[in-house]
């Protein structure tokens, strides 16, 4: 199976003063967050979340959010993918991937379009505790 790493997501309590930094530090530029119709709960202010683009696509690169403890309950999953930070994985099946979460009995929260137009999204944590994201084109 083709993967690739999409974005990486870092919690921000200063959203603005850590996109700054990115932005005047590293040369990044920010780039516009683009809501798909189907949003769930993900704040779109400034104040809250950034995209630092890395010019692949429309929301690949560094993703910043403010920690939002109710993020999960909000969009009903039992990840907070707001909290704590992740890399988020592009693969070209995620149907394969969820079997296989599935048949293996792990722990993971599937949204459909939620917060990127065009991609899918599970989350899960590995062995370790850490938090991933894996994306699939609709």
């Amino acid at each position: 199976m083709s993967w690739s790493i999409h974005h990486v997501n870092l919690q921000a309590r200063d959203v603005r003063a850590t996109a700054a930094f990115y932005s005047n530090v590293l040369g990044m530029k920010e780039a516009a967050w683009a809501f798909p119709q189907t949003r769930g709960y993900l704040p779109g202010d400034p104040d809250k979340l950034a995209l630092m683009g890395d010019g692949r696509d429309s929301h690949s690169g560094l993703h910043l959010i403010a920690p939002d403890a109710e993020f999960a309950a909000k969009n009903s999953l039992i990840h907070n993918p707001s909290v704590g930070g992740h890399v988020a994985f592009q693969v070209d099946d995620l149907d394969a991937v969820i079997a296989r979460l599935r048949a293996a009995g792990i722990p993971h929260s599937v949204t459909g379009e939620f917060a990127i137009p065009g991609l899918r999204h599970v989350y899960v944590t590995d062995p370790e505790g850490n938090l991933i994201e894996i994306n699939g084109r609709l």
